[in-house]
């Protein structure tokens, strides 16, 4: 536990310090879905009720966003906000989650067929036992 602790307050710690990267990375992502959804800057902007430049400065990372502001952005990108912030939390995972992202980089296998097949392991060791 004390360890685990130390390495949130170490990634909190970085997040601080690094904060200017940290807007970049979290525009960037945002840029990425809204282009991945076709979403233009404008209807980006229509759909926030913000400026496309204001828009523009968040995806380059020259301003940050406020909480209620990443709501709306969320909420015009029509994601749940994990879909941004997974990748900037530190938190425990488990061994399927790690073999899933892993599996995920190469596009190899879907977490579907990933749930089906520990399903049908801890099946086959549950037969095994009896």
């Amino acid at each position: 536990m004390y360890k685990s602790n130390l390495e949130t307050i170490g990634v909190n710690q970085y997040i601080f310090n690094h904060k200017k990267e940290f807007n970049i990375e979290i525009g960037l992502k945002i840029k990425q879905i809204r282009t991945s959804k076709n979403i233009t800057t404008e209807q980006m902007a229509f759909r926030t009720m913000m400026s496309p430049s204001y828009i523009m400065q968040i995806e380059n990372g020259t301003n940050g966003v406020t909480l209620n502001k990443f709501v709306i952005i969320c909420n015009a990108l029509e994601i749940e906000p994990k879909e941004i912030l997974d990748d900037f939390l530190f938190g425990p995972k488990t061994n399927e989650d790690l073999i899933y992202e892993e599996l995920q980089k190469g596009k190899n296998i879907s977490k579907n067929i990933l749930d089906y097949l520990i399903k049908q392991k801890s099946g086959y060791q549950n037969s095994e036992e009896n």
